[in-house]
Formats: structure tokens, C-alpha cells, sequence
């Protein structure tokens, strides 16, 4: 396969992986928009002193602007909906002479005003779009038009700018290249945003609720101070109020990957083409995981017919057959690992300390047990003498954490010829299982390593393969 072919087939790979993690909750994962939000922030930060030409907080933001302005999205319209569903209300008291009531009559009030002759007293509920509540909402939905468009028109100039540079189009890097993909990307959700949110605002009850023309968060700040003030407000008035912050962060990922993309065509040095290059590369490899994490914990919830019952951290508990339940875990250790009651020395006769020793164990991608035991080793890759060593990393796992099976996951399909028979026969391997949709084999011990090819392109194939796999190993 030439290098050409090989890095096109990473890129749609790369592309696949952008769409399907963060648009995970079509294929029925009932993870909270906050769990897929603390799992993509995390996974998704570059570790300190990663860059030479770039902040990590900042390449940070830039790698979760898609899934901020999905998630705002998402928010906006689920306020839009619930205030238009659930009106605010003003309630007052009237005094009515005639003998057609409307209203619900107070009939405390009633019975003393009986006894003097006087009118009955009613509670009257009248909606009220004047209230600083959809003021705020309207006030908010606007300001994000306005920031939208901005942030629009300056990374729309850094991607064509950068798309024009020959040296950022003819590099044999991925990087750059994919880095413009993600900005396209944004562009595209940005667009499709700004046309709902123009649309939403001509439509009832937005389109009857009066704003000053020019808003400006200071204005908004005291509509919020106006709202808290007040004894009660209903669930969709206080999400608004957490949309300004949203609203901020969006403007502020949106800012860090114009940024990004206005260096790759400001310079295109060797510094700036290796932390781009390093940076995609982290990238693919954390969406690979957290992709594979979310195939593995859909598969569980298929399997068990089973709900979550709680999230921490990354750790999921999901409760099955009346009480029973199963952990998945992501980037954390499945259960102890034999070097914690491990005992070790020097050479020269010194013991190494404990917790040395415990910080050598190993830390599988993904891990799901309750009364059995599976490690599971994503690894985004095609190179040859890396799916080598994840080979025997997974096999290392199953003994280091006595674990009942390991899986090896990779997306496929391999490069190179291998540099030895080890090699050569990992090829012949993977190639194999690919063709044929996996490879279980099962150790003397009666422990099972199985290889699992997974392409981010076949999603629910990818879901119905985990589920027959931990079908047998689990039930």
C-alpha cells in the first residue's frame, strides 16, 4: 500500500472519528451531554510542555470547539423548546362584579368578602413575554448571532488563507491538512447554527419579545440579576442563564483554532509542522479510544438490557437483572495489578519503594468486569511494529491483571512489509482477521486474546461485533 493511499485512508478515518464520538447518541449511549463533555475535554488535553510553537491550553480549546458548538446547539434549542412549552406566568388579583368568573377563584378572600357583601376575589394567570426571563432568553440567542458571525468571518480568512498556502497542500504530513478539516468542520456547524438561530428568532414567542437592537453583556448581566432576584423560576430560565457562559466558550475555541489555523499560513516551520503533526496524531489516538470506550459501554447496554446507574469520573456502573451490575472502565486500572503485592530490588540490594513499583503498572484503554474479567487495548494505528508490541501489550494485561480475555482493537488495514517473522506474521494476522471479522484464539490457560479489527466508519457493525464478543465472555 503507498504512503499516499495510506494517509487518505487516515484522514477519513480521522474525519469518521470527529463525526462519531461527538454524535455518539444516535446509536441509543445514554451518556449526559456533562459525562461526554468531561470524557472529550480530559481525554482531549495535550500534556504540559507538549508544544514548542503553541499553548496546550490553547490547542485544547481548539480541539473541542466541534464539540462546544454542538453542545450549544443542542442547549439552545432545548430552552427554546421548554420556554415555549412552559410560559412564564404573571398571577394577580382581581375583584369581578359580574357573574361570568374567569380564573380560579380564591375562596379564602371570597368568604370574608360574602359576609359584607362584596365581590368574589379570582386569581387571573396571564402569560407575560415582557418578563426579563424572555427578554434574557431573546437577549442571549441574539448575542450569539452576533459572536457566531464574527467568529465566522475570522476563521473563514485563516482557512481559505491557509488552504491557499502551497506548502501547508503539499505537505506529506497529515497534520495540517487534518487541522483544516476540523476547521471546515466548525465552519459547516457554525452555519448550520446561525440559520436555526435566525429562524428561531422570527418565529413565536421570540419574535413578539422586544429587545434594545445592540446587546451587550452588560445588559444581559442585569436582566440575570433581575431574574435571581425573583422567589422562583422555572428549570429552562436557569439553563438560560448558564447558556451566557456557553456562548463565552464557544467565541473562545472558535478564537484558539483561528489561531492555530492563521500560523499554518503565517509559517509553516519545522517546529510548527512537528507540533501540528504530534498534536493530530494525540488526537486520533485519545478519539480512537474514547470511541472504542463508548462502542464497548453501547455493546454492555445492548447485551444486559441494562441502564446506567451512575458515572464517575471514568468509571461507569451499569445496573442489569435486578440489582446486578458491571463496571466499565476508561483509562483506569481494571481491578489491582499483580505489581501492587509485588516485591522488588536493586542489584546492589536496595528494595524499591512500593509506590515505585505500583506507578509501573500498567493502565489498559479500556476495561470491563464484574465477576469476569476484560482488558481492552485500542490502538489507532496501521504501522506494522506498533500493532507488534500492542499484540503483546494486551497478552502483558491479561496475566499482569489475571483478566479472563484481552482484546486488541485497530482500525486497519496495515502498512508496511515487517522488519522480522514476528512482524511479518502480525501482518498476515491482522490482515486476516480483517477480512474475516476477527481472530479469537485461546491460551493453554484457557484465557482468550481476541483481535478485533475497527473501522470508525462501520459504527453499529462495530457495536453488534462487541456485543457477540462480550456476549461470550461475560454471560
Amino acid at each position: 500500500m503507498s504512503k499516499e493511499v495510506d494517509r487518505s485512508i487516515l484522514e477519513i478515518y480521522l474525519k469518521s472519528l470527529y463525526r462519531e464520538v461527538l454524535e455518539f447518541y444516535k446509536y441509543g449511549l445514554p451518556l449526559s451531554g456533562k459525562a461526554i463533555e468531561s470524557i472529550i475535554s480530559t481525554m482531549l488535553k495535550p500534556p504540559k510542555g507538549f508544544f514548542k510553537a503553541f499553548q496546550s491550553e490553547e490547542m485544547s480549546r481548539a480541539l473541542i470547539a466541534l464539540h462546544k458548538i454542538r453542545k450549544l446547539s443542542v442547549d439552545l434549542r432545548r430552552v427554546i423548546e421548554d420556554a415555549t412549552r412552559y410560559l412564564v406566568t404573571k398571577r394577580s388579583f382581581e375583584y369581578e362584579e359580574s357573574q361570568s368568573l374567569k380564573g380560579a377563584i380564591v375562596w379564602t378572600l371570597t368568604v370574608k368578602n360574602m359576609l359584607s357583601f362584596r365581590p368574589p376575589v379570582i386569581v387571573t394567570y396571564t402569560r407575560a413575554l415582557s418578563e426579563a426571563e424572555y427578554m434574557l432568553l431573546k437577549s442571549l440567542i441574539l448575542k450569539a448571532i452576533d459572536i457566531l458571525e464574527v467568529s465566522k468571518s475570522g476563521l473563514s480568512t485563516a482557512f481559505h488563507m491557509a488552504k491557499q498556502n502551497p506548502l501547508v497542500i503539499s505537505s506529506h504530513i497529515l497534520a495540517p491538512r487534518s487541522f483544516i478539516t476540523l476547521a471546515s468542520y466548525v465552519l459547516s456547524e457554525v452555519e448550520k447554527l446561525l440559520t436555526d438561530l435566525k429562524l428561531l428568532v422570527k418565529q413565536y414567542p421570540l419574535e413578539f419579545i422586544h429587545v434594545p437592537r445592540n446587546i451587550s453583556w452588560i445588559y444581559i448581566e442585569k436582566l440575570i440579576k433581575v431574574i435571581k432576584s425573583k422567589p422562583w423560576r422555572p428549570k429552562w430560565v436557569n439553563e438560560a442563564i448558564d447558556l451566557g457562559q456557553s456562548i463565552k466558550g464557544v467565541e473562545e475555541n472558535i478564537k484558539s483554532l483561528r489561531n492555530i489555523v492563521e500560523i499554518m499560513h503565517k509559517r509553516t516551520d519545522v517546529i510548527v509542522i512537528r507540533d501540528v503533526s504530534n498534536t493530530v496524531r494525540f488526537l486520533a489516538f485519545r478519539l480512537y479510544e474514547i470511541y472504542t470506550y463508548m462502542v464497548t459501554l453501547a455493546a454492555v447496554l445492548k447485551m444486559f438490557k441494562g441502564s446506567i446507574e451512575e458515572i464517575r469520573g471514568r468509571n461507569t456502573r451499569v445496573r442489569y437483572d435486578y440489582g446486578k451490575s458491571i463496571i466499565v472502565v476508561y483509562g483506569r486500572k481494571p481491578g489491582k495489578s499483580m505489581l501492587e503485592n509485588a516485591e522488588a530490588r536493586w542489584l546492589t540490594g536496595e528494595v524499591l519503594n512500593k509506590d515505585e513499583l505500583k506507578n509501573l503498572a500498567g493502565k489498559p484503554d479500556i476495561g470491563v468486569y464484574n465477576k469476569v474479567k476484560v482488558v481492552i487495548e485500542a490502538k489507532f494505528s496501521n504501522t506494522l511494529h506498533y500493532l507488534t508490541q500492542a499484540r503483546f501489550k494486551a497478552l502483558a494485561y491479561i496475566y499482569e491483571y489475571n483478566a479472563d480475555a484481552g482484546i486488541l482493537v485497530y482500525p486497519g488495514p496495515i502498512t508496511g512489509r515487517g522488519m522480522d517473522s514476528e512482524e511479518r506474521y502480525t501482518r498476515k494476522i491482522l490482515d486476516d482477521a480483517r477480512k474475516k471479522g476477527g481472530l479469537e484464539i485461546t491460551l493453554a490457560t484457557g484465557k482468550k486474546l481476541i483481535i478485533l479489527p475497527m473501522s470508525p466508519t462501520e459504527t453499529e457493525v462495530n457495536i453488534e461485533k462487541m456485543t457477540r464478543i462480550l456476549a461470550s465472555l461475560l454471560s
